[in-house]
């Protein structure tokens, strides 16, 4: 192959094995040396200083300069050697392989402003876009989509607007797709169900609506999954039970409607399950008894009726419990006493009854009981329970009619069976 320059006056010579360079008409020094990087920026994986593209392609160089400026570069809060001759990897925020491809983009909270350029698609080997915790506004380009070696994005805490891009359900490679906090808008796209080696899927505080696709729940790797503070609607997938390495499933602060699917037991890896503020109805499964990894539990302020569970005795893991707001009924179960992990507990606002059972004694990590404004929910009156409640940091709820002597505080004084909470912890600690 030859390979000529400065108007052909010298070349090179490769053999087909590549295991001779020889010069077939020598040149000076510097034409030697230009010679070897240009045959090396041909062979496969070589190259000298910045790469060069393929016909028809933008150069790298040109696509960050180009970047810079769509950004409000002169305005970062760090700029070094951006928009210069310097290497690549000299430039803030920009990583570069061997061969000088740029394979990270790193510039999280560095002031950037303005919208995304779309010929950001030109860098073919990028592996991390971290462009976080700054100003950006405008849409995502759906021409993200064409960077098939991305392994995460982030692009979370911007003004970002507009939907979602369909076309990220092509970034096969991704492991990590983090775009919460934004201002996006329309359904999560069914297309994001392809990214079967992303771990963690952060949609959560945006303006999304519709429904959440049953595709997700063919993402088995997933581990975080976070859809909290949007609009979305309709049920729980049952497929999400499929998602047995999961460990986070945010869902709170929506519109989700019908019952919590029993298919969610089978998340046994989950340690927080946060499906509050929504409007699901029918019973708590029984079935959630088997997350005895769960270390958060929070269904309230949804349309929950039926009875506590004695199954979620079994989470003894457990350190935040709130099932308040809602219309559950019946008695408080005795299997709650075996949580002794748990630190907060929230049972107001529903339709319990009966006194709280006496296995609460056991609950030693307990710092905050709220159990007001349900039917006749009341704590026990007696000697021990009074004890017990007086080691809280904070509880609120009814005191039982008296069930024998008369319980007095440290002061000597009577306990009202109507004290509620706070006031009673301070009358209690006189």
């Amino acid at each position: 192959m030859f390979v000529w320059f400065n108007g052909a006056r010298a070349g090179l010579l490769a053999d087909t094995a590549g295991e001779k360079v020889r010069m077939k008409q020598p040149g000076h020094h510097r034409d030697i040396l230009s010679a070897l990087c240009l045959l090396a920026a041909l062979a496969p994986a070589g190259g000298c200083g910045d790469p060069v593209e393929p016909p028809g392609q933008p150069d790298t160089r040109e696509v960050l300069t180009l970047f810079y400026h769509a950004l409000n570069g002169p305005g970062w809060t760090e700029n070094r050697n951006w928009a210069t001759d310097a290497p690549l990897d000299e430039w803030y925020g920009v990583f570069a392989d061997s061969v000088g491809r740029v394979i990270r983009l790193l510039l999280a909270g560095n002031g950037l402003q303005g919208s995304l350029p779309p010929e950001i698609n030109s860098l073919s080997q990028l592996r991390e876009l971290q462009l976080d915790r700054n100003s950006l506004s405008g849409r995502i380009p759906r021409e993200i989509g064409g960077l098939q070696t991305l392994e995460t994005l982030s692009l979370h805490t911007n003004n970002l607007t507009g939907p979602v891009p369909a076309e990220l359900g092509d970034l096969t490679n991704l492991t990590t797709l983090d775009l919460h906090s934004n201002q996006l808008t329309g359904s999560i796209p069914a297309e994001l169900g392809g990214l079967t080696n992303l771990n963690h899927l952060w949609l959560s505080s945006n303006q999304l609506a519709g429904s959440i696709p049953a595709e997700l729940g063919g993402l088995t790797n997933l581990i975080h999954l976070w859809l909290s503070s949007n609009r979305l609607a309709g049920s729980i997938p049952p497929e999400l039970g499929g998602l047995t390495n999961l460990n986070h499933l945010w869902l709170s602060s929506n519109q989700l409607a019908g019952s919590i699917p029993a298919e969610l037991g089978g998340l046994t890896n989950l340690a927080t399950l946060q499906l509050d503020s929504n409007q699901l109805a029918g019973s708590v499964p029984a079935e959630l008894g088997n997350l005895t990894n769960l270390t958060h539990l929070r269904l309230s302020s949804n349309q929950l009726a039926g009875s506590v569970p004695a199954e979620l005795g079994n989470l003894t893991n457990l350190t935040h419990l709130r099932l308040s707001s809602n219309q559950l009924t019946g008695s408080v179960p005795a299997e709650l006493g075996n949580l002794t992990n748990l630190n907060h507990l929230w049972l107001s606002s529903n339709h319990l009854t009966g006194p709280l059972p006496n296995s609460f004694l056991r609950l030693n990590n307990l710092r905050l009981l709220f159990f007001v404004d349900n039917l006749s929910l009341c704590a026990p009156a007696t000697a021990a329970f009074t004890e017990w409640l007086n080691q809280l940091d904070l509880w609120r709820g009814l005191r039982c009619p008296d069930e024998g002597p008369e319980i007095r505080d440290r002061a000597g004084n009577p306990i009202s069976a109507d004290l509620q909470g706070r006031t009673a912890t301070r009358l209690l600690a006189r």
